[in-house]
């Protein structure tokens, strides 16, 4: 496209410095594919190959949640993220409760990171499968890392690029040479693990394979940083996550046809014992050191990213203000201190003699936790079309039903997350109830409408 004035010199330099689809969708395929896919392949072999209807279930489910949040963003660019697009469409009580979730849902699974590094830590340390030592070694970890982020997100940061390389040798290479070494026999040995129905078993499933793509929401960039945004976000986001998808289903399935069903299902390391089954213990070994690495070596800037959150609800007055007071690095170390208090506390609450059982519990909690912030930023989309009289048309339907998708989806997977994660979360929602109670009386008292009766 040619530009016949004289600006377009301008206009080419500023379209060159953005994002085109490829661009677009390798990021989104990155912020996908975090460290904590290490312990899946353990989680989803006990409940057997049946999971392979699990992951196609999330799989649907997860690229409709991407479509609505990126329209979502189109419609109402918001630094908040899914929790503005919420308190946008029904108000701040549910922003608050949702600013709550999705905080908490943060700092759970950055446990899980930690419990997955102790995992392939135990590679080496079989001492660190006893519950008591290995949760007080992942504390003591937790806080060197905690001190770490104090430093500031640049000196968190300068080892993302190398800790992210780690993982993606690990996760393509099993995922991709183990089918050479994958044995059919082996992976259906075992369909419907579970002991419960059908049913069951594929609900289980997608609620522990969503744990891959927990942050769907981050890959929805700003329109102002992408060329053509209408088509290119929506595009990019199906490709990065279809990207993703395959290597998540690809490198699980193929472990479960590579390591035999009774030894995986305890497996503490899976990758490690992938690479050890298909090349010896060499490279069992080299695997679960670049595993650690990915796991451990991405905690500080975690820990700096799951506090932006509080802090920004802390600057609107939704959380107390030590949440945004910072150090002179800038980084919120009152808010990390006290998540890490909370960490060290589910750390130790969960300490199972087995670690995978221990990783799935705290999965769970983080999946339950971020499903509520899901729903109401789902369901604000077609609330915000209607306010911006843009719910006549296809483009409408088309949003609409994968609005009904995606909500089907995370009742779908919030059932899936078990009782106990079921109980626990509803608890978590219950208290946020009257916890609104003293935001409500602070907004008055600084001269702001807190009834809707009030014109």
């Amino acid at each position: 496209m040619a530009a016949g004035n004289s600006d377009s010199s301008t206009m080419s330099a500023s379209s060159a410095k953005k994002m085109g689809v490829v661009a677009l969708t390798l990021v989104t395929a990155s912020n996908m594919m975090g460290s904590g896919v290490f312990m899946l392949p353990t989680n989803l072999a006990g409940v057997g190959y049946i999971s392979l209807w699990g992951w196609l279930i999330t799989i649907v489910g997860v690229i409709a949640l991407a479509l609505v949040f990126a329209k979502t963003s189109l419609l109402t660019p918001r630094n908040g993220g899914i929790v503005a697009y919420a308190a946008d469409a029904f108000g701040p009580f549910v922003g608050f409760q949702s600013t709550i979730c999705y905080w908490i849902s943060a700092w759970i699974g950055n446990v899980a990171l930690l419990v997955a590094g102790i995992g392939y830590l135990s590679y080496f340390f079989p001492q660190l499968t006893d519950p008591s030592i290995g949760s007080v070694v992942a504390i003591v970890i937790l806080w060197g890392f905690i001190a770490l982020a104090s430093l500031g997100a640049q000196a968190a940061g300068r080892a993302q690029s190398f800790t992210a390389i780690c993982m993606l040798v690990v996760v393509l290479g099993v995922g991709i040479v183990g089918w050479f070494w994958f044995n059919p026999h082996m992976f259906t040995q075992v369909y419907n693990g579970t002991g419960e129905s059908n049913t069951h078993a594929i609900l289980s499933a997608a609620s522990i394979a969503l744990w891959g793509f927990l942050g769907v929401e981050s890959a929805v960039v700003s329109s102002g940083q992408v060329e053509n945004p209408e088509k290119t976000v929506p595009k990019a986001t199906v490709y990065g996550l279809l990207i993703a998808s395959v290597c998540y289903v690809g490198s699980c399935s193929v472990i479960m046809g590579l390591v035999p069903h009774e030894e995986l299902v305890k497996s503490a390391a899976p990758f490690a014992d992938a690479a050890r089954y298909m090349f010896g213990d060499t490279a069992g070994t080299i695997a679960s050191i670049l595993s650690i690495i990915a796991c451990f070596g991405s905690i500080s800037g975690w820990l700096i990213l799951q506090s932006e959150a509080p802090r920004a609800g802390a600057e609107q007055g939704l959380f107390p203000k030590f949440f945004a007071a910072v150090n002179r690095n800038d980084v919120p170390m009152k808010s990390l201190i006290f998540t890490g208090v909370l960490m060290s506390g589910v750390l130790l609450m969960t300490a199972s003699p087995d670690l995978a059982d221990q990783f799935q519990v705290v999965i769970l909690m983080s999946v339950f936790a971020s499903l509520l912030p899901y729903i109401y930023a789902v369901i604000a989309l077609p609330i915000i079309m209607i306010a911006k009289k843009q719910n006549k048309g296809g483009n409408f339907v088309i949003y609409s039903i994968l609005v009904v998708i995606g909500m089907a989806y995370s009742l779908f997977a919030m059932l899936g997350s078990g009782a106990d994660s079921m109980y626990w979360g509803v608890v978590m929602v219950m208290l946020t109830i009257p916890l609104y109670s003293f935001i409500a009386a602070k907004r008055k008292k600084n001269g702001e409408k807190i009834l809707s009766l009030d014109d």
